[in-house]
């Protein structure tokens, strides 16, 4: 983060969250020692030395700054209400690419896996189909690639549409959309009430949808495939905000130290980390790099399309209705 947007976070923690120096350490200091931890996964040995602290020192801290940075969800991750989702937003309206087709678009949905450490016995549950544990974490964003909702915590061998159905049935709060707006997702979920999922292929043939099937081949060939490609650019900001976000903290990403119980305070504290940065409205070279791309080249890059499962499809037919209506308009 720029030196502007970590001086403001540290007024921030201190101000409003209650982290406090001690005789030796300040503020600045703290927050530095755990931004190493998590933006470059250095271990807490490494980041003694470069800091000139105990080890002992430098996990105090670490947690320290865990604590306070946990209490920014108040302010920086707000589940949008029923009145809030109902209303359209802004850069959506101002974007001809996507208005008016998808007037009753919400956020982008997808799934993201985060390295995470646990007991050999758990390992089965959390080894995933890029042979790694992980978590499976469920994000929702909106077009100013702020995250707005997170399931965090799911086993990594849990399929996309197992983490729905898990947030759906355990989170009183999840903010299903009204009956005419919906996030889109890829086809790794089911089409149906309130989440856009794309044209499949099927025994008339096969219908593309990732950007690099377009981008290197011809152009839509059917109505089918233009709301594809219309529909996987619109939900690439997921994967933008996915991207910064990971890219930011490489604790997410490399070999994890912690278990799956400080792993999932890590993942919540560095997604509050990107609003903060976000909102903060100063410059930022990693969100600049990916506002300058409004398509990427493989928007499937995390999920298995093969293994969607068919449970909830009866329930489709109006989204069904929904998704052939914006492929006529287009």
């Amino acid at each position: 983060m720029s030196l502007d947007v970590f001086r403001a976070l540290c007024d921030k923690l201190q101000m409003s969250y209650g982290l406090q120096p001690t005789m030796n350490v300040s503020i600045e200091e703290g927050v530095a020692m755990f931004l190493r931890i998590c933006g470059h996964n250095e271990v807490q040995r490494d980041v003694g030395f470069r800091f000139g602290r105990t080890q002992e020192t430098v996990q105090r801290k670490f947690f320290e700054v865990l604590r306070a940075t946990e209490l920014l969800a108040c302010d920086y991750i707000k589940t949008p209400t029923r009145q809030e989702l109902r209303r359209i937003p802004e850069r959506l309206q101002m974007d001809r690419r996507y208005w008016p087709y998808f007037s009753g678009f919400v956020g982008a949905m997808d799934g993201v896996h985060v390295c995470v450490k646990v007991k050999p016995e758990l390992q089965g549950m959390y080894w995933n189909r890029h042979d790694r544990t992980s978590f499976n974490i469920m994000g929702i964003c909106d077009l100013n690639m702020l995250f707005t909702y997170v399931w965090n915590g799911a086993p990594g061998s849990c399929h996309d549409t197992a983490v729905l159905t898990m947030a759906q049935d355990s989170d009183a709060e999840f903010p299903l959309p009204p009956i005419d707006k919906y996030y889109v997702v890829d086809s790794s979920y089911p089409n149906k009430q309130g989440f856009l999922a794309p044209y499949r292929s099927s025994r008339n043939g096969v219908v593309r949808y990732h950007m690099s099937q377009f981008n290197n081949g011809p152009p839509p060939r059917k109505k089918q495939e233009l709301f594809n490609r219309c529909h996987a650019s619109l939900r690439s900001v997921i994967e933008r905000t996915f991207g910064v976000w990971k890219k930011k903290w490489r604790i997410l990403c490399e070999f994890s130290r912690y278990n799956t119980h400080f792993q999932k305070r890590v993942v919540m504290a560095t997604m509050r980390l990107h609003n903060f940065i976000r909102i903060s409205n100063y410059f930022d070279e990693d969100f600049a790099e990916v506002m300058e791309h409004t398509d990427i080249s493989d928007t499937n890059s995390e999920n298995d399309e093969g293994d969607m499962e068919t449970t909830a499809i009866a329930d489709g037919d109006q989204m069904a209705n929904t998704r052939e209506n914006i492929a006529d308009m287009l």
